[in-house]
């Protein structure tokens, strides 16, 4: 008897959680030419992702208690490297779509396929090296506390991503 008043409360839960949505007051839709530009589809590419990450840049900002200074350095730093590494980032994007053609091409070419993603070899290895040079620039602009701070919650990140099986270095 308990199976049954537990799917019947979850059932009960389910069903007052998809009514609090259909009953609930949604912002008025902007349509224009027949399309919603308020959805997220039709924003910017990467606005989502360039939002979330500038969220993560200043609550990091804030728990190593960074400088308007520091803070301004890093940004320079970083964006110095964006622009350098620009092209680097337009020829993988090239690429994979140069592979995704070849994948759909009817006599399939294995070999141009493997030419093409071994070319890429180079250009993501000097986009990690890349990487690796930014985080050492603004460790540079760091504080000894700030630089210990950061190790702890690098180290804190790089155990969470390895605990759900994201680690990739």
């Amino acid at each position: 008897m308990k199976t049954g008043s537990r799917i019947l409360s979850l059932t009960v839960l389910i069903i007052s959680i998809f009514a609090s949505f259909a009953l609930a007051d949604a912002p008025p839709v902007a349509v224009t030419g027949g399309t919603d530009v308020s959805s997220p589809i039709t924003q910017q590419p990467g606005a989502g992702f360039k939002k979330n990450l500038e969220r993560k840049h200043a609550a990091m900002a804030a728990e190593l208690g960074l400088t308007e200074v520091q803070q301004s350095q890093i940004k320079s730093i970083i964006s110095a490297a964006r622009q350098a590494n620009a092209p680097l980032r337009q020829k993988l994007a090239n690429d994979r779509k140069k592979v995704r053609e070849l994948s759909k091409a009817t006599p399939f070419d294995e070999t141009a396929v493997r030419t093409l993603i071994a070319s890429n070899e180079s250009v993501r290895t000097d986009l990690a090296v890349s990487r690796i040079k930014v985080r050492n620039q603004i460790q540079a602009v760091l504080t000894p506390d700030q630089q210990a701070k950061a190790k702890q919650l690098r180290l804190f990140a790089s155990d969470k991503h390895h605990k759900w099986g994201n680690n990739r270095f």
